[in-house]
């Protein structure tokens, strides 16, 4: 398999100690031909970008290139909105890679110059340890950036900024906890959005939303039979260690050309 090299660039401006500010720099959206969805990405070792979001999303954009939009600050003030393309097939082959159970994925990919982004570091994917610690739990507020039906906050392209809690009780063991309900209003084009929770002005991501939970109804009449899937507000999270593990492995044995 191979994968791309990379080239770290840091912020040319400075963030504020604020939590909210810091998950929207994380985010990032993925669109191409089927498919729009959010994707984060994680800073891991000096010179490794890894961009992370649902399975899913690489397997419903078709071709072999999708867009991944950045903002740049722009000399006038403010930010514009930057595509850049990013190739996740080569022919039959997929460019990604994919936890063997669960709905996430992860590809390297080369931060644009300047682009206002800052990737969480690997220790910043929360580990089973702070569930255990009651650092995290049910009822816990967190936020999502995302991106809710291809729906992006302005014409420069950030991420719109969801609010919601923890409805999972307990989240340890890992091995019986493996994903969790997060009180939200979810939507299409969320999927692969990190949830992030904070400790003071430092902030975590706790999982990658997959889905969300619906109620199926179905209902019948002479002329014509129906399938209505209901929202329930509650969003469908893989929990953050087996990133996090899936991660490191890359590290400790990065593919060869």
């Amino acid at each position: 398999m191979r994968f791309f090299l990379l080239v770290l660039t840091l912020l040319p401006f400075s963030l504020q100690a604020d939590p909210f500010v810091e998950a929207v720099h994380v985010a990032v959206r993925l669109v191409g031909e089927g498919a729009s969805g959010t994707g984060f990405l994680v800073k891991a070792g000096e010179d490794r970008i890894i961009l992370a979001t649902a399975a899913h999303v690489f397997d419903d954009l078709k071709g072999e290139t999708c867009q991944v939009i950045f903002r740049h600050p722009k000399e006038s003030g403010g930010f514009e909105r930057t595509p850049i393309e990013l190739t996740i097939r080569k022919g039959e082959e997929v460019l990604w890679k994919r936890h063997p159970k669960h709905d996430i994925a992860i590809i390297e990919i080369v931060i644009p110059e300047k682009a206002a982004v800052r990737p969480v570091d690997l220790d910043q994917l929360a580990p089973e340890g702070m569930a255990k610690k009651g650092e995290i739990g049910v009822g816990r507020e967190v936020c999502i950036p995302c991106f809710p039906v291809g729906t992006e906050a302005n014409e420069a392209g950030w991420p719109v900024l969801r609010r919601g809690t923890v409805a999972t009780h307990p989240l340890t063991p890992l091995a019986e906890a493996e994903t969790f309900f997060v009180d939200v209003s979810s939507f299409g084009g969320e999927s692969g959005a990190p949830v992030v929770a904070w400790k003071g002005d430092k902030v975590f991501v706790i999982g990658v939303v997959s889905s969300m939970q619906r109620q199926t109804e179905k209902s019948k009449t002479a002329l014509e039979e129906k399938t209505t899937h209901l929202p329930m507000g509650l969003g469908i999270v893989v929990q953050s260690p087996f990133l996090r593990d899936m991660i490191a492995q890359m590290v400790k044995n990065p593919s060869k050309e």
